[in-house]
């Protein structure tokens, strides 16, 4: 229940924050960077640092937990790749920032393909919420968190592409709640495979532990790093670095803390 909670957060702050954001575009082109460097951090630190170590204590430094770990990395790469040549339009929906970089973004694109990945995408995101919390609450708020900072910036670009496909305001706003549900979705799997006992005191959730881990992993090396890129000032780079350094810490500083 509790992630189910979270995961409703999430969607509603996020929802709430791009429209605010995207009606701001001084705040935006300032703010978004730092907000995606933090994001980064905190994606990369929760899951190097607790949601992976977590998985080998659970189901052992073995060669099954590691095949795991890269095929869902591997497997995350080809479908994102596969569903690009096909609809000619990404899964990861550029933030609003990089949205209006001009036509060449949207040739090919349609509101069925943009809803489609985004709900897998947000699918995904309800089933890292909802195994974190599996290892402990704080965990799970944690990592509700990370994925918060990772979907304001991708709800924007939705909105904003949605809105330059000629979709109306208000269309477009129950387009992306409804993208936003999905994650429920991905809550209701985990509490499922909860119950599904593989062998011994292992549930198929834990499983789903290094899964998770891989999809941070990428989420934040492959589809919000290169966000990053077009910062051309040194001060510019320093803060973005500063920022994952900052979310990276606030991870390691939680996990320290007893019962986390």
């Amino acid at each position: 229940m509790e992630a189910a909670i979270a995961v409703a957060a999430i969607q509603a702050i996020a929802i709430a924050a791009a429209l605010w954001l995207s009606a701001r575009h001084r705040l935006l082109d300032r703010g978004l960077p730092y907000l995606v460097s933090l994001a980064v951090g905190v994606l990369l630190a929760t899951a190097l640092l607790h949601i992976l170590p977590d998985s080998i204590e659970t189901l052992g430094n073995t060669p099954a937990l590691w095949l795991v770990f890269a095929g869902t990395l591997f497997a995350m790469f080809c479908f994102e790749r596969i569903f690009a040549t096909v609809t000619g339009h990404p899964v990861e929906t550029p933030a609003a920032g990089e949205s209006d970089c001009g036509p060449h973004h949207h040739h090919g694109s349609r509101p069925l393909s943009l809803i489609f990945g985004g709900t897998l995408h947000s699918f995904v995101d309800g089933v890292a919420v909802a195994a974190a919390f599996h290892t402990g609450r704080r965990i799970g708020w944690l990592t509700a968190v990370a994925i918060t900072l990772h979907e304001v910036p991708h709800r924007m670009g939705d909105y904003a592409l949605l809105t330059h496909l000629k979709v109306g305001r208000g269309r477009a706003i129950r387009l992306i709640t409804i993208v936003g549900v999905a994650a429920l979705l991905g809550v209701a799997l985990v509490l499922a495979a909860g119950h599904l006992q593989l062998g011994g005191a292992v549930s198929a959730t834990d499983w789903l532990l290094p899964i998770s881990a891989a999809s941070f992993v990428y989420i934040a090396m492959v589809n919000l790093m290169p966000e990053l890129a077009s910062e051309a000032t040194l001060s510019g780079v320093l803060l973005q670095l500063l920022s994952m350094l900052g979310g990276a810490t606030l991870v390691a500083l939680i996990i320290r803390l007893p019962g986390a």
